[in-house]
Parts: C-alpha cells; structure tokens; sequence
C-alpha cells in the first residue's frame, strides 16, 4: 500500500509561498468558513487555514491556523494530490482533518456552516478551494461503521476512544424490529472510522459489527455432460 503523501517530502522548491487549508469531517460532513476579507473575497467560503510560517512544516502550519480561526485542535490526515496556484504569489494545498478538541467558532470569519455531501453546492467557493471538491466528496461518500455492544458505558468508551482519534461517533439506541421496550435494546456506536479500527474496539467489549449482508449472487448453470457437438454431414 502507498504511504499518504506528505507535502513536507517534496523535494521541488517553489518560489511560491505555500499556504494551507483544512477540510474539516464531522458525522459525513465538512466544515466551510465564510471569508470577509479582502473585499473581493468577502461572502465567499472556504476551508480555513493561513500562511506556512518559516521554519513550519505543513501540518504544523494547518493545525496553528484552524486553532486561530476556529480555536479547535485538530488531527491532520492525508494531503489532497494537488496544488493550486493563486495569483502570482500564493500556493495552495489542502488536507482532510478532524476536531480533537473543543467546538468550532468563528474568529476571523462571520459564519461557519456544516455542510453534507449534497450541499457542497449550496455556498459560493472561493476559486481557489473548488478544484479540491472533487476529493472532499470522495471523502464524504465513504462508509459508516455500526458497531454494536450491550452495555452503555460500553457503548460510551467505544465512541470516546474514537472521538480522541478524530473521528466521528454517535451513540444511539438499537431497536429490534416490531419491540418497543428498550430496557433490553442494545446500543449502537455509528462511526466513520475505518472499519478495522472499531472491529478492535467492540472485540475488547464483546460487541460486533453490524455489517450490510452481502449481495446475492446467482449461481452460474454448469453443464451435466459434455456439450455435443453436432457436425455438418
């Protein structure tokens, strides 16, 4: 499997100065943050970040920033393959994230919006930010994993062990078709981590994994015999 990309690896040096955004996950969806300013951007959106400062490596740079925009730390993941050039000045690259810790708000932007896969069109991008939309939904299209455990506290240290990585868990009651009466009803943490990751977490807690049942796939007609072969007289 090939490693992620790291743009502090790159041994091509840009005359560019590099700046950097993040692309915030929550629960299947991506932070935008509304710019005011400079006045030709004002009312735009985009993924929050800033200046790489001398002597920052990429991440460092993007996690400094969100934690002056937003004032949330974050976990940063894999860059996106991509640069985009602004201006003549500028160079921008762009990377999945996650909250760690606290609650996102605005500090230098007037509004931040949660935005789902279907509403990635519903704000006005900066121009710079669109070309990285094509990989945000990538990202926003992946999976959800249901792991299921019997005991809430279970269910809770589950969702915490996950949320301390980044991702996103949420904790809801099971029902079983048709019963009403929860007293027995297990509980679901509904996660967007890698499907490996929770599947180690609920083995600790005698859980599992609530897995989509796979396709039905009808068996192929094999012949009985030898197919004749009926040859011209």
């Amino acid at each position: 499997m090939r490693p992620p990309h790291r743009p502090d690896a790159e041994t091509t040096v840009s005359a560019r100065t590099p700046v950097v955004g993040a692309a915030i996950l929550h629960a299947g969806t991506v932070l935008a943050a509304r710019r005011t300013e400079p006045a030709h951007l004002k009312g735009l959106w985009e993924f929050p970040g800033g200046k790489v400062d001398e002597g920052e490596s990429f991440d460092e740079a993007l996690a400094r920033e969100i934690h002056e925009e937003l004032g949330v730390r974050i976990r940063v993941g894999d860059w996106f393959p991509l640069t985009v050039d602004i201006g003549e000045r500028w160079q921008m690259r762009t990377a999945l994230a996650r909250i760690i810790e606290g609650e996102p708000h605005p500090h230098v932007h007037d509004a931040i919006r949660w935005l789902a896969l279907d509403d990635l069109e519903s704000v006005e991008w900066v121009e710079a930010d669109r070309p990285f939309l094509v990989y945000v939904r990538e990202a926003l299209s992946g999976p959800l994993t249901r792991a299921i455990l019997f005991d809430e506290q279970d269910a809770i240290a589950v969702a915490e062990r996950l949320t301390r990585d980044g991702w996103t868990a949420d904790i809801v009651r099971e029902r079983y078709q048709g019963e009403d009466d929860e007293e027995d009803q297990p509980w679901a943490v509904v996660s967007d981590a890698p499907q490996i990751m929770v599947e180690m977490l609920v083995e600790q807690y005698d859980g599992w994994l609530d897995l989509p049942e796979p396709p039905k796939v009808t068996p192929l007609v094999l012949p009985v015999a030898p197919k004749r072969i009926k040859r011209p007289q």
